[in-house]
């Protein structure tokens, strides 16, 4: 089989397992910046064309005209996210078999809009709002106790999660955002999970890794890229259950899901439509990267 995984930066860990796992299975794997894509709908067919090196470089080569892959791998980041999701998307109305859709993809980018789809489906998440554009902010902090969490509607490890400790900092921190155009949801902060979440990664219908984060000292975000740790954590079965019901309300193949143990039960806090394998891989021992291939290999049976 011939694939492709849309990702900038092929040097990536992640990447760089997905295609060394896709060669020990015995097929080939081209990584490529969906940035650089043309696509183009050429009397009724789909076309692609790509262009690589610098945008400014003199030196740049011409554009080639793509052939066809057998299956498709999202892996781009959040700044690529609408041009990533319109070639995946291209991909997809040839029939051909990706690793998470365009459309669950584009929701889970979304963390209101998946929030949305989560409660939808059942599934218990932190209390959360979203105001409009005329709605008083002095308002909206008053559905919440302090402190509030403030998260911006992308944004990945960490980045673009805030905690205000009282009304008046909420309200100045969702003025600023507001006036910079940057959208963000409100959310109950759980104070006996400060520092610490558990990422779930399933492929499928199956939880095939679990770790538990803990935060870099007087952080109250658990993210590994924000300077936290990780361990081996055994999830219960209901556990289980909750990040594959997240990851199938959200429409996805592989997912990682972000969950916190509260006083009263088990919260999903987000759904990563593109995790990272790098640490979650040396934590559980497991070899997630093969397992996705295998997967997608058994969606294009």
């Amino acid at each position: 089989m011939r694939f492709l995984m849309l990702c900038r930066e092929p040097r990536l860990y992640s990447c760089e397992r997905l295609l060394s796992a896709a060669n020990q299975l015995g097929h080939s794997m081209d990584i490529l910046d969906p940035n650089c894509f043309l696509l183009k709908l050429s009397q009724g067919q789909f076309e692609y064309y790509y262009q690589q090196g610098d945008l400014y470089d003199k030196h740049r080569p011409e554009p080639i005209k793509l052939e066809q892959y057998d299956g498709v791998i999202p892996r781009f980041g959040t700044t690529s996210t609408e041009m990533g999701i319109n070639v995946l998307h291209h991909f997809q109305q040839q029939g051909i078999k990706v690793l998470n859709s365009a459309e669950s993809f584009r929701l889970a980018r979304d963390k209101w809009q998946s929030l949305q789809a989560l409660v939808g489906a059942g599934i218990a998440v932190p209390d959360s709002a979203m105001v409009g554009e005329l709605y008083s902010l002095n308002q909206s902090v008053k559905q919440f106790q302090f402190p509030l969490v403030i998260k911006t509607l992308s944004g990945s490890q960490g980045v673009g999660v805030m905690l205000a400790e009282k009304s008046t900092s909420a309200v100045s921190l969702l003025e600023t955002l507001k006036m910079a155009k940057v959208h963000c949801l409100q959310q109950h902060f759980v104070a006996e999970s400060t520092g610490e979440d558990i990422r779930a990664f399933v492929i499928g219908d199956k939880v095939v890794a679990s770790m538990v984060r803990y935060s870099a000292s007087g952080d109250f975000r658990a993210n590994i890229h924000q300077g936290g740790r990780a361990e081996p954590i055994s999830l219960s079965a209901q556990e289980q259950q909750i990040a594959i019901d997240a990851t199938k309300a959200l429409g996805l193949d592989v997912a990682g899901v972000d969950l916190i143990r509260s006083q009263t039960q088990t919260l999903v806090l987000e759904v990563n439509a593109s995790p990272g394998l790098e640490m979650i891989e040396k934590v559980s021992q497991q070899n997630i990267a093969t397992q996705m291939i295998e997967h997608l290999l058994r969606k294009m049976a």
